[in-house]
């Protein structure tokens, strides 16, 4: 394994490091301590055409002041929190009267400690943040890593542990958009996606769990088999912002025929929030081009969104004493 530090930028006077991962396939994996963003993941079509998989941007500037969460370690919470209310605790609202994202600055709008680290068949980053006591409203000193391995095979691993001094919420994820075109040649419209749900949350108006876990059998949200993300829009042409509780082998499954990439994605969380970027129009530049409309696809390992208002979804609250682990690896394929 080839392994790369080098100056990325600087942010609130604190040097940010972009960290890049080379396989014995010639296969790259970057990142940068600035939100533990993954910034490219470069892999081989069916032709062994070696090209970034993930949207992202260039420059630190744009991370900062552009993204929409682009491969970013998002919390202490991922998602929504109604009224921001927690119990008796008051969260900051950061989309009108809710809580999103673990506040407006969260994990993935700061610099974390870094670290290299190699193995014999893998190399990784530890990244590791001290949360403090009443950090947008959160309670308890919180200390969170995120580690990142790239194997000899090209299997993106992801742990994530968490300690606190006392009882506090915590359900993060990474924020990553997939594009197996290659360099965002194509939007995402011709991939298939096959997810091990049989339910999904049913979402309010505000883009809220409502608590009911409906059947995903005959409807829209039916990816049991894998389907064409083209025919499931067609389907439902608001797109996806949608939570689905895994079950079986808690696998996601993205493929793109044309390129012959896939990727398969394996987790220890309960849920997968499938985003498919519909109605994404926005200013700033991805590949050189317009963000826009089925660009990408985010596909968010976490416990369900909004779990501390809904006792049947797994909890996310997190107790003193113990440290908390959390897993999904990436496997890549052609």
């Amino acid at each position: 394994m080839d392994v790369h530090k080098k100056l990325y930028g600087h942010h609130n006077g604190q040097e940010v490091f972009e960290y890049v991962l080379t396989n014995q396939n010639g296969h790259v994996f970057r990142c940068i301590n600035y939100g533990a963003v993954v910034t490219g993941i470069e892999v081989a079509d069916k032709f062994g055409n070696v090209e970034n998989v993930v949207l992202g941007f260039d420059r630190l500037e744009d991370y900062v002041t552009d993204s929409p969460y682009f491969g970013a370690l998002v919390g202490r919470v991922a998602g929504r929190i109604a009224d921001g209310k927690w119990s008796d605790v008051q969260l900051t609202q950061n989309e009108g009267s809710n809580h999103i994202h673990g506040g407006p600055v969260n994990f993935s709008h700061q610099v974390w400690e870094s670290v290299l680290i190699q193995e014999e068949d893998k190399a990784g980053v530890v990244f590791s943040l001290t949360s403090p006591d009443g950090d947008n409203g959160y309670p308890g000193n919180l200390k969170a890593t995120v580690t990142y391995y790239w194997t000899e095979d090209s299997v993106w691993e992801m742990l994530i542990t968490a300690e606190t001094d006392q009882e506090t919420l915590f359900n993060p994820t990474n924020h990553t958009y997939f594009n197996l075109s290659g360099d965002v040649k194509r939007k995402i419209l011709d991939h298939t996606l096959q997810i091990d749900a049989d339910l999904y949350a049913e979402i309010n108006s505000k883009k809220l769990p409502t608590g009911n876990l409906l059947p995903v059998l005959d409807t829209a949200f039916d990816f049991k088999t894998a389907k064409n993300l083209q025919d499931a829009i067609e389907q439902r042409p608001e797109g996806f912002d949608t939570p689905f509780k895994l079950t079986g082998e808690k696998k996601i499954r993205l493929h793109d025929a044309q390129s012959g990439r896939g990727v398969t994605i394996e987790t220890d969380r309960e849920a997968v929030v499938v985003f498919s970027t519909t109605g994404m129009e926005e200013d700033y530049l991805v590949a050189g081009e317009k963000m826009s409309s089925h660009r990408g696809i985010a596909l968010e390992t976490q416990e369900l969104p909004d779990a501390v208002h809904h006792p049947d979804f797994r909890s996310i609250v997190i107790e003193p004493g113990k440290t908390y682990r959390y897993s999904t690896k990436y496997t890549f394929t052609v």
